[in-house]
């Protein structure tokens, strides 16, 4: 079964060419399918940034992984809409949104910081006109892409995991990128299918493990390091540990996407 599934959404071409930075992202996207009882649990889920300069492979990542939910690919660019639609993808999203931060004049300001209530469980999303109000409970899941980091809040971004597809460290030979652009969505949707069938195993076992986790990031970085990234951290780890559970994932690869998340638990203890 684990040997179908990886053909399936042809993960070891996947990992050829994104190498750890794929593996945190993926295991993101696997927790993502249960934001809304993950946020209920534990009061958060964070929201993936993913980073990098033109033909980093942003683009044929986020496709690659919307694809695994049977997902057509689609981003929004928030910049462009206005407060009410935003509102209204914010409210009929069950599954993760993909935003896109554009560099050209936007339409309108738009204040990074209106996603925070999106991170916290039960909060409810409003938005007053002139004579009405609107609201709604976010179910779904962040993803913010852009080719430098969002300039936003020290609030916005302790929220968010940040995966650089620019970084050095992320320039594995990038091999056979037409097998993950040409991956089929019908065969690749059987990955969205189990995950969505594993909940109470994903959910049960974050709950378990998390409070060990987060207890060891505390330690290992001490009091620089933000509680809230601590969480954050602690999360992905988890998720980490299950897709390589899922997936059948051999150790070393594994132990390289924990070491993705531990960088940014230790670049969060360095002042700016």
């Amino acid at each position: 079964m684990q040997n179908e599934l990886k053909s399936a959404i042809c993960f070891n071409d996947f990992v050829h060419f994104f190498g750890a930075r794929g593996v945190v992202a993926l295991a993101w996207w696997m927790g993502a399918a249960h934001a809304a009882r993950i946020r209920n649990d534990q009061n958060s889920f964070p929201f993936l940034h993913i980073v990098g300069a033109a033909g980093s492979g942003k683009s044929m990542l986020l496709e690659y992984l919307q694809k695994l939910n049977g997902q057509t690919p689609r981003a929004h660019s928030l910049a462009h809409t206005t407060q009410a639609a935003r509102v209204r993808i914010y409210a009929n999203a069950e599954r993760p949104i993909v935003i896109c931060e554009h560099h050209d004049e936007p339409d309108q300001p738009f204040d990074w910081d209106e996603l925070k209530q999106l991170y916290s469980s039960g909060t409810a999303i409003s938005h007053t006109g002139a004579d009405r109000g609107e609201g709604a409970t976010f179910k779904g899941a962040l993803v913010i892409t852009a080719n430098q980091p969002v300039e936003c809040s020290d609030a916005v971004r302790s929220r968010m995991i940040l995966v650089d597809l620019s970084s050095p460290e992320a320039q594995t030979p990038r091999l056979r990128p037409e097998a993950i652009g040409n991956i089929d969505a019908g065969e690749a949707c059987a990955f969205g299918l189990t995950v969505a069938q594993s909940e109470g195993w994903i959910c049960s076992n974050l709950q378990a493990f998390l409070p060990a986790y987060q207890g060891q990031l505390m330690r290992k970085y001490g009091a620089s390091l933000n509680g809230r990234t601590a969480l954050n951290c602690a999360q992905m780890i988890c998720l980490i540990d299950l897709l390589c559970t899922l997936l059948s994932v051999s150790q070393e690869l594994q132990l390289e996407a924990r070491k993705v998340v531990h960088d940014i638990a230790f670049l969060d203890t360095i002042p700016y």
